[in-house]
């Protein structure tokens, strides 16, 4: 798939100015804009974008605009800069639903990273099913975007997912605290583990659950064989009003459960159906759950 074709432009233009919230930024330095810190906190130069009015003027790069005549400010590296991981569940179960679980993941992940990288935050891409079996990055800066959305765009795929396992393996990788996104639909055995790790050496974490409309509140049928995609084992049904009514408390409790796992970690936790849509539903959504300002 394209990276163009998993975002169009005009969303692109409406996420500008958007920011992921960090409650441990928030705590340690206030509601001042995430961008301050990158002017001339340290020596290390990791970007330029344009000036804008009320830049500092001493962080213009006066040598590129003697060459260009273009005005840009340099970025700088700073201990405070957040790296985001954003971490996807690629395992057969996600690729299902109408609209479909994987793509719809993808796109919304691609959103995510354009956020991330317009408000000057280092960005790193996991991909997990039983092991964590691709990465991308790091990226920094709106620069990288075209990069991040190819990452996604050929996100690879697996059979069975074991999210417990993939997420201890991707932790285990990582030098600092940083703050986690997690999308996934949680059909894995290990979910619940999962979730309890990804708050681990002081990690900040939003899981994002996504699960297909055809999963929240199945249609009435008459015997029907459900087959696990991730194992191939099926199980016959007969999907009558009584058992849809148990089957939805079932995944009301599940889902709650997911919910109280994260709050007693101080992790936000979003369930999101695939039939909303990205920027009127889900966005917004993430926007009203203060993960999006």
């Amino acid at each position: 798939m394209p990276a163009t074709s998993l975002l169009e432009s005009r969303l692109l233009h409406r996420l500008e100015g958007m920011t992921l919230v960090s409650r441990q930024r928030l705590a340690n330095q206030g509601q001042g804009d995430r961008r301050s810190r990158l002017r001339g906190q340290s020596l290390q130069v990791v970007d330029f974008r344009s000036y804008a009015p009320g830049d500092d003027v001493r962080q213009v790069d006066w040598n590129f605009y003697g060459r260009s005549g273009e005005l840009f400010v340099r970025l700088y590296e700073d201990e405070q800069v957040l790296t985001v991981h954003l971490l996807i569940d690629v395992s057969r179960s996600m690729d299902w639903g109408t609209p479909n679980k994987r793509q719809t993941s993808l796109a919304l992940a691609s959103a995510l990273a354009y956020i991330v990288l317009g408000s000057y935050d280092r960005l790193a891409i996991g991909f997990l099913a039983d092991q964590v079996i691709g990465q991308a990055g790091p990226f920094w800066g709106r620069h990288q975007a075209a990069a991040a959305f190819a990452a996604l765009a050929a996100a690879p795929t697996a059979s069975q997912t074991d999210s417990a396992a993939s997420i201890a393996s991707y932790l285990s990788r990582l030098r600092r605290p940083g703050l986690i996104l997690f999308l996934s639909d949680l059909l894995s055995p290990s979910a619940a583990t999962g979730l309890r790790r990804l708050t681990a050496a002081g990690h900040e974490a939003t899981v994002i659950h996504l699960l297909a409309p055809q999963e929240i509140d199945p249609e009435p049928a008459e015997d029907v064989r459900l087959i696990d995609r991730e194992t191939n084992q099926s199980v016959e049904v007969h999907l009558d009003s009584e058992t849809i009514a148990r089957y939805r408390q079932r995944v009301a409790a599940w889902s709650e459960e997911l919910a109280q796992i994260c709050r007693e970690r101080n992790a936000r936790y979003l369930r999101l159906s695939t039939d909303q849509d990205l920027e009127r539903g889900m966005i917004r959504a993430m926007r009203a759950q203060g993960i999006l300002s």
